[in-house]
């Protein structure tokens, strides 16, 4: 059975403060002629095109006559700061893009609509039939299980992908290796194996071991894969055996020469692609640009992507689940705004919005429906099966307000613990400490 990894596990509770509850009797609601303004990050193609397509789609065809206008307002840094001014000047759109801690800021603002009673509502929600065939496991991302939400459904997921380990057979086969690591053994070993060979990539680079990326995601799948969390009880935790097992790991490698940090904030992938290391972890969305640097390079090699290594009944995935979030409006305004999200959700437009941007599908008929471009792009192929693997635990990072300065944190502690030569004890008592002031300043 599929188990469901959340920063925070706890059961779902009323609705308290924060959130814009819906009112009670959504069939009384009339969203006719509404006009609901959506505020995008999609500023290139394919994914501006197909979601200028969806829009226009839904304000051609849907019968209560609502009109969606899609406002692309640069990326996520931009769109964050236009709503905290605009939150104060109370000029808001119906709909805007946004991570979970996004939300959860939004929503201690007072303006963000739960979407728990449409989701579920018998006339304008979804049957228990289509619940079930959605992956839970990514719209548990939206839950915050916590005060003063308390289950709330804050956002709903658009863009959907996961954090995966790209390595390559070939170089692996050169090395010994049968397949990609499944244990933590294996995957010390492999990396050494590879620092340690006479192997060249592109342009007679050497190769080199495991390139250490300083990045929370990447640090946060491997605690995941031993089991872990790094908040849970309302409170971050870098105390837990598998955040030290995990840091002692990094610090391990990188001690042994077995790891090195990349020069660049992308450099992990772009030397996979040189033939300069056999793996690196990183989001599946990077898997197109992996394969054109491969064919820029000349490097010929047979290359996948499959999740980290784990410990026993620990086999995790991370999956991002950047979202559209709902704010407060009149109750026509936000019953068409559900409606124009669950048109989003229908398996239709959900293949039409994987099909050109190979963003991961939330439901499983939509993946059923991808046999074509599975055949296509082998990536996507290896990407969606692990994503809708019943197996694997899913875990998705903390959805707190804190955790952009957390993740920054983390970053600072993977470098003291390598380059920097800091003890793993010196470094997670650093860690602890900026995450604790992280969230009470956050409270």
């Amino acid at each position: 059975m599929r188990k469901v990894f959340l920063g925070v596990l706890v059961l779902m509770l009323a609705i308290s403060i924060g959130v814009v509850v819906a009112q009670d009797n959504l069939s009384s609601v009339d969203p006719s002629g509404q006009t609901v303004t959506y505020w995008h990050q999609y500023n290139s193609d394919p994914q501006l095109a197909t979601i200028n397509a969806l829009i226009a789609e839904f304000n051609e065809t849907n019968e209560w006559g609502i009109t969606v206008e899609g406002v692309a307002q640069g990326g996520y840094n931009e769109i964050r700061e236009l709503m905290n001014a605009n939150i104060v000047s109370g000029d808001l759109p119906n709909l805007v893009a946004g991570f979970q801690g996004d939300a959860a800021s939004y929503a201690s603002d007072g303006v963000v609509v739960d979407l728990n009673p449409y989701y579920s509502d018998a006339m304008w929600g979804f049957s228990e039939e289509e619940m079930a065939d959605f992956n839970q496991g990514i719209l548990n991302a939206n839950i915050f299980n916590y005060e003063p939400f308390n289950g709330a459904r804050l956002a709903w997921p658009n863009q959907v992908s996961a954090n995966v380990l790209a390595y390559n057979q070939t170089m692996l086969t050169e090395l010994g290796f049968d397949g990609p690591p499944t244990t933590f053994e294996d995957f010390k070993a492999i990396a050494c194996a590879a620092a340690e060979s006479d192997l060249t990539g592109a342009e007679d680079q050497p190769v080199q071991g495991y390139p250490i990326k300083t990045d929370s995601s990447n640090f946060e799948s491997m605690v995941a894969s031993r089991g872990g969390v790094i908040y849970h009880d309302g409170a971050y935790d870098f105390n837990s055996p598998e955040v030290i097992a995990t840091f002692e790991f990094y610090k391990d490698l990188y001690d042994s020469g077995c790891a090195y940090i990349p020069d660049s904030q992308f450099g992990n992938t772009a030397d996979f692609s040189l033939g300069v290391n056999p793996m690196a972890l990183g989001s599946n969305a990077g898997a197109p640009f992996i394969a054109a640097d491969f064919e820029e390079s000349g490097i010929e090699a047979d290359w996948s992507l499959t999740t980290t290594p784990w410990t026993e009944d620990n086999h995790a995935l991370q999956v991002y689940a950047p979202s559209i979030i709902m704010l407060q409006g009149t109750p026509e305004q936000n019953l068409a705004a559900w409606l124009f999200l669950k048109f989003l959700a229908e398996p239709e437009q959900q293949v039409e919005w994987t099909t050109a941007t190979l963003y991961l599908p939330i439901r499983y008929s939509a993946s059923e429906m991808l046999t074509d471009l599975e055949a296509a792009n082998p990536y996507f192929a290896a990407a969606n099966t692990l994503v809708n693997d019943p197996d694997l635990n899913i875990y998705t990072a903390p959805n707190l307000s804190s955790y952009n300065a957390v993740r920054g944190l983390v970053q600072e502690a993977l470098a003291n613990v390598t380059v920097n030569g800091m003890s793993v004890e010196d470094a997670v008592a650093t860690l602890q400490a900026g995450a604790d002031q992280a969230l009470a300043d956050s409270m």
